[in-house]
């Protein structure tokens, strides 16, 4: 029975994050179950500072600098998280070091890493990284300092800024909230997670960036930095996409994980 509550809530948070609004009665109808189990996720959601219930439904509360905990958007579109960690993967030199962001992308990254038995000095932010990670003794895994996230359970602060800057990555793998050809900038949703991806970024070689269809042409709360410096962005989005476009007019390379390779 939680499992299937699990979903019932992923699935409204995601019709949320594409609509803005959901309803009771829609969501009963596309879930199977009754408009009172809604109504009690729902509450749910909103007790959580998720949703915010209104008239009939629920709308997202969320402005720019906000983002569903981890393990709601564990499970959610997996086959595209899986496809951008194959991606990724496939752009990693053995003996590489390699700075790698949190998030659910990071963690389906580490699960394939860990399956190649990819022979890399690995630095994630993520404890839930650090934990598939190491469980490979193929992958040298150090830990950057800086204080940890409730919840999140991710790095952040000054410490965790200074690690990455003193020392140079062939690849940092960095997550953004927003990539945005029009303004030259990616985003992301609090300030201390935007500067920390700032220092994984000015100190890589190489900087592959992960983004959901749903971030391209999005901006959130915090600029992470310009789209001068980076090398490749991976993205689950299929077919044409007027940011994917302006990408590769700027000499920026676009790997579309879902189309046949």
């Amino acid at each position: 029975m939680a499992g299937k509550r699990q979903r019932r809530l992923q699935r409204i948070i995601e019709l949320l994050e594409q609509h803005g609004r959901v309803e009771t009665a829609a969501l009963s109808q596309e879930l199977e179950v009754t408009e009172l189990t809604i109504r009690r996720d729902i509450e749910h959601l909103d007790a959580e500072g998720i949703v915010r219930r209104v008239y009939g439904g629920a709308v997202l509360n969320a402005g720019r600098s906000f983002e569903p905990p981890f393990a709601m958007r564990l499970n959610a579109n997996v086959e595209g998280k899986k496809a951008i960690a194959s991606a990724v993967v496939d752009l990693i030199p053995r003996g590489a070091n390699v700075a790698i962001d949190f998030g659910t992308k990071a963690y389906y990254i580490a699960l394939e890493m860990r399956r190649r038995h990819l022979q890399v000095l690995a630095a994630p932010t993520s404890v839930q990284v650090l934990e598939v990670l190491g469980q490979d003794p193929d992958i040298r895994v150090i830990v950057p300092g800086g204080d940890l996230k409730p919840a999140e359970l991710s790095l952040h602060g000054s410490a965790a800024e200074q690690f990455f800057r003193e020392r140079r990555w062939d690849i940092a793998i960095v997550g953004v909230a927003g990539i945005n050809v029009e303004t030259n900038v990616m985003t992301d949703y609090t300030e201390s997670d935007a500067r920390l991806k700032a220092a994984m970024v000015a100190a890589a070689d190489r900087v592959v960036v992960l983004a959901e269809s749903r971030h391209l042409g999005a901006q959130s709360f915090s600029p992470v930095g310009p789209l001068d410096a980076v090398t490749t962005v991976v993205t689950d989005a299929r077919g044409a996409h007027e940011t994917l476009t302006g990408l590769e007019g700027r000499g920026i390379d676009v790997v579309r994980a879902l189309d046949p390779r």
